[in-house]
């Protein structure tokens, strides 16, 4: 049943441990001020804000946490039934720590909140009265001390949540700054100095406006009602300094009645022949309003929190297929949710245990790689960096941010495509994968079971995935995997621990991946693509030792029209829709990355996969154009134009090569004659470009040059990829 809840309600139980958040829940991801500052705005401007999903269950029925705090809470001394708040964690979670304290009173230290960016304070900012008369906005009746509103604990106001957005104020609190509103520092009149002092409003500390720590309530709200009180007195104070300063008796009488509401008092004040009657009088009537003033606006602003509009939808425990299916439908009418969220709900069925933080535990876990499916090369490299046990393909590839806690995108999707594949084909049938396996309707439909009992081997099969695009393919993070269903289709292979810890099976889907990328296979249709080449992969493995389906593949290797073919990447015609791909660029890089070779300007120095330091960032690969974009400058022209020039004959992928952040540097200015001595010799073989020369003069001599490297490459891609299929054919 859905209801208007009251939230003072929802903070008590956050406060008492009666609403608790689940572990499978999302992370809080509602950081940025300016979110936050708006779901306010649209509580103070009585706005609807949405609604939360409630769960009623047993304690342990989930791990969970208190609202806001990071470390999952004990449950040993709750005895009644409690909500788990399904859906609905970043309103709450921001409005929790907006209008009272029960995060911080939870989480004794800012380390335990589960996000830094609840390290605020927000206020509500008042104009001075001088300030209105400036022009601002009067949202509150403070030029005349009439509150606008006539029922302020019942009725609406008449302005928007977009006009009260810019008095929302925030300040930020750090650990032992001993700022008045750090939730560590006693509350005491310091906060009615800095609420009534500041220059550019009066401030109201609106996390004062629901107490619920007994030990603290007094204090709350005697600030909160002394604030107020002060503020009124302010305002008041600056009426009557305005009123003092009019220099006439005349001036004085007739803003009194200008200011006084009230016509009989107004009239009365008008008969009067002394100033300083006038002024008492005068005094005793704005006393009077303020008072009112204050009352009415405190009424209005806790009927805000009173009446909030935020819809309560509450299941009992006996229907919890029901609560799971309004979250999945709420995800339909477009509440942020994907596919992996719901999937942690329905994995919570059976495992109390945080599903990401399980997955993440997976993916930081020790991996062990078999080394003799590795080329020599390769093998060296990975032992010399990183000894034996310590190399993590996940972690290296970048598929885990632990600054933030965040596993990439692009992991996950991959990883619940790979779960569908593999719960939908356990015997892993070679003609039997499909690609309804990877749609989301169908991986919503695994139960919490297959979920949870497979994970664990989806994540390893993930890792070797990478292993393989790292050590093999000149891939340095996921995020360079162009056609993320390729390691879907590398990491269902490697489900299987014996296709794994085979060099063949390792060459045969490193013969599949260059014939892929480079004639454009995966260009359009990828989906169905994947799936035909996975059924004939794992068949090949399996069944018939025979991959003769993928020469129709390999034979458009940089011959696919449009796409690879010769004439497209030297640019010999060029129209406004056809020209090379950006793609392409990174395919050749990452090409001769895999292989290895000699930096392009130190014999000492090998390139790889691995010679990026995180620690360093001189050390950071990046494309670099082989001729420089000068050789073909003409009169008029500027680099930064030819650099964003598709057309340009220098921009072709057959002119680029990753080199280090530090060597571009080194290099940058050089004139070509003095550039193209610095590259040292084995270099020039390995990257094929022999043919370079200093005097490079027009685009002809460039397209020549592009010419012999494009003749070179293509050769030895076929030549590698027939070497991969020799035991395939």
């Amino acid at each position: 049943m859905a209801i208007t809840c009251d939230f003072k309600e929802i903070v008590r139980r956050i406060n008492d441990r009666s609403i608790l958040l689940p572990d499978f829940q999302r992370d809080f991801v509602w950081k940025d001020e300016e979110m936050q500052k708006k779901i306010v705005a649209s509580v103070l401007a009585k706005m609807p804000i949405g609604s939360i999903l409630l769960l009623s269950s047993d304690p342990n029925e989930y791990s969970s946490k208190i609202i806001g705090c990071r470390n999952n809470v004990d449950i040993s001394s709750i005895t009644n039934e409690v909500d788990f708040l399904l859906d609905g964690q970043q309103r709450i979670t921001v409005l929790s720590n907006v209008f009272s304290n029960v995060i911080h009173d939870n989480c004794s230290k800012v380390s335990e909140l589960i996000s830094y960016s609840l390290k605020k304070r927000f206020f509500l900012k008042l104009p001075k009265w001088k300030k209105i008369h400036e022009g601002e906005d009067d949202l509150f009746g403070i030029k005349r001390l009439f509150f606008p509103i006539a029922n302020p604990d019942s009725d609406e106001p008449d302005f928007l949540s977009s006009e009260i957005y810019p008095m929302i104020e925030v300040f930020q609190f750090n650990v032992d700054d001993g700022k008045p509103y750090n939730p560590a520092v006693p509350l005491d009149t310091a906060l009615d100095d800095l609420c009534i002092s500041n220059a550019e409003g009066y401030l109201i500390p609106l996390f004062l406006m629901i107490p619920v720590n007994n030990k603290t309530k007094r204090a709350v709200l005697l600030r909160w009602g002394t604030i107020l009180a002060k503020i009124g007195n302010g305002i008041a104070d600056e009426v009557m300094n305005y009123f003092v300063s009019l220099a006439s008796l005349e001036e004085k009488k007739k803003f009194v009645s200008d200011f006084l509401d009230d016509k009989d008092i107004a009239d009365n004040l008008q008969r009067l022949t002394s100033e300083d009657d006038l002024e008492t009088n005068f005094q005793n009537a704005v006393n009077d309003m303020q008072t009112v003033w204050v009352s009415q606006l405190r009424s209005y602003l806790e009927s805000c929190i009173n009446s909030m509009y935020l819809s309560q939808i509450h299941v009992d425990k006996s229907r919890r297929g029901r609560a799971i299916d309004i979250y999945e439908n709420l995800n339909l009418g477009g509440v942020s949710l994907n596919t992996f969220d719901l999937i942690m709900a329905r994995v919570a069925s059976v495992s109390k245990e945080n599903f990401q933080q399980r997955l993440i535990k997976y993916m930081k876990g020790l991996k062990k790689y078999p080394e003799d499916v590795l080329e020599d090369s390769i093998k060296k490299i990975i032992i010399k960096k990183f000894g034996k046990g310590e190399y993590n393909a996940t972690l290296r590839m970048k598929s885990y941010d632990e600054s933030k806690n965040e596993i990439d995108g692009k992991y996950l999707d991959a990883f619940l495509d790979v779960l569908g594949l593999f719960c939908n084909n356990e015997g892993s049938d070679p003609m039997n994968y499909k690609v309804e396996h990877i749609k989301r309707d169908q991986i919503l439909k695994l139960t919490g079971n297959q979920i949870n009992d497979h994970c664990e081997k989806v994540v390893e099969a993930m890792d070797r995935a990478l292993f393989f695009f790292q050590t093999r393919c000149g891939i340095r993070r996921i995020r360079e995997i162009n056609y993320a269903l390729m390691l879907v289709l590398v990491a269902t292979v490697f489900l299987d621990d014996t296709m794994f810890k085979n060099k063949e099976v390792h060459e045969l889907l490193e013969a599949w991946y260059w014939s892929v990328i480079f004639s454009g296979e995966y260009d359009k249709d990828q989906n169905t693509r994947m799936i035909r080449d996975l059924n004939n992969i794992t068949n090949t493995i399996k069944c018939t030792k025979k991959a003769g389906w993928l020469s129709s593949i390999t034979n458009n290797v940089f011959d696919m029209k449009n796409f690879s073919d010769k004439e497209l990447l030297l640019m010999q015609k060029v129209d406004e829709d056809r020209y090379p791909k950006l793609i392409l660029r990174q395919f050749v890089c990452q090409y001769y990355l895999s292989k290895t070779y000699m930096d392009m300007f130190d014999d000492k120095k090998v390139m790889s996969v691995f010679s990026e330091d995180p620690e360093r960032s001189e050390t950071t690969l990046e494309a670099h154009h082989i001729i420089p974009l000068g050789s073909t400058k003409t009169v008029g022209q500027v680099t930064s134009d030819i650099r964003k020039d598709p057309k340009n004959i220098c921009n072709s992928p057959l002119n680029f090569v990753y080199i280090s952040n530090e060597a571009n540097k080194k290099i940058s200015d050089d004139p070509l004659d003095k550039y193209e001595k610095k590259i040292q010799m084995g270099a020039k073989a390995a990257l094929e470009i022999s043919a370079y020369k200093s005097t490079v003069n027009s685009v002809d001599d460039v397209r020549n040059i592009l010419e012999n490297r494009f003749n070179y490459l293509k050769g030895s891609v076929q030549n590698e990829i027939n070497g991969l299929l020799s035991t395939w054919k």
